[in-house]
């Protein structure tokens, strides 16, 4: 690996096949519950699991993958178990099929018996965009800044 981006990227020690990552991360674009892929102690306060994936695509450029996952907003960590399963199907330790398996099982304890998470090295959020109707003040509130939820609605990582 390159020493400039130590601390901006996830090494990987093993050879991964970007055909079989981009043919399983192919089964997380659509609406799905992604219960399986949060983290418990913060699943209990997540208003809904379901979330839409628009994109999630994996680019080999030279010695580096890039994994870009666009959606209408992520759970606590579902981004990096996400991560984590397509690192084990891009070491070819499972199929890319595993991955509607553990969409339908619904349970974080399925995707923990064949992958961690995923550190967080390389793991950056690209940009964030807000319907300009949630961004609107409530009719009658006061002309002053104040606090709304956002989503979050795209991630790159990249890999050596």
């Amino acid at each position: 690996m390159d020493p400039f981006h130590t601390n901006y990227a996830y090494h990987s020690a093993h050879k991964l096949n970007p055909h079989a990552m981009q043919e399983a991360a192919n089964h997380f674009v659509g609406v799905h519950d992604f219960s399986s892929f949060a983290n418990a102690v913060h699943n209990d306060r997540v208003r809904s699991p379901i979330k839409k994936i628009s994109r999630f695509d994996v680019t080999k450029m030279d010695a580096i993958i890039q994994l870009e996952v666009e959606g209408t907003g992520f759970l606590y960590r579902q981004v990096r178990n996400m991560v984590a399963l397509l690192i084990q199907v891009g070491r070819e330790g499972l199929p890319p099929e595993i991955v509607p398996r553990i969409i339908a099982a619904k349970d974080r304890k399925e995707l923990a018996k064949v992958a961690l998470s995923a550190p967080p090295h390389g793991l950056y959020l690209m940009s964030v965009n807000y319907d300009k109707e949630i961004l609107k003040p409530p009719v009658g509130s006061p002309p002053v800044s104040f606090g709304r939820t956002h989503q979050i609605s795209r991630c790159k990582l990249l890999f050596y």
